[in-house]
């Protein structure tokens, strides 16, 4: 399974953006980070505005933020919405007799994957990605 380069821009403002809660973080930041064409970060961030991730603020110190807190980004949301869905097969336009069992267990075994990957990231949030966890603290305190 491979996502577009969209949902990846898209997973990759938001991780910047978590990082930095107090600021208005600009397109220009985040392109030269990431070395990211700005016209595509534009349509990524007018995306995630549309969707209700960001929110932005025009002008001289503007830029944009979470419109939400990180915890309440969830990472199934932002890969449904970025992809569109999760079909990885599409329906065959006509299949035989023979054909059509091996091919609908095909697709309930292909879901059934899906499920378990989207079930997997619905657990995990924006924070869990940019805020240290426990054990990432017990080793930075042993260190």
């Amino acid at each position: 399974m491979q996502f577009t380069r969209f949902t990846d821009y898209s997973l990759r403002v938001l991780i910047y953006v978590a990082q930095r809660p107090d600021e208005w973080v600009t397109i220009r930041q985040i392109s030269d980070t990431y070395g990211i064409s700005r016209n595509h970060l534009m349509k990524v961030v007018s995306f995630l505005g549309s969707k209700g991730y960001l929110v932005s603020q025009r002008g001289p110190g503007g830029g944009v933020r979470l419109q939400i807190p990180p915890e309440q980004v969830r990472l199934a949301d932002v890969i449904l919405d970025a992809e569109g869905g999760m079909e990885l097969l599409e329906p065959p336009v006509a299949v035989g007799e023979d054909l059509a069992d091996p091919h609908e267990r095909l697709t309930s075994a292909l879901q059934g994957a899906v499920d378990a990957f989207l079930q997997t990231l619905n657990g995990q949030s924006l924070a869990d990605l940019v805020e240290p966890s426990a054990s990432d603290m017990r080793m930075r305190a042993n260190s």
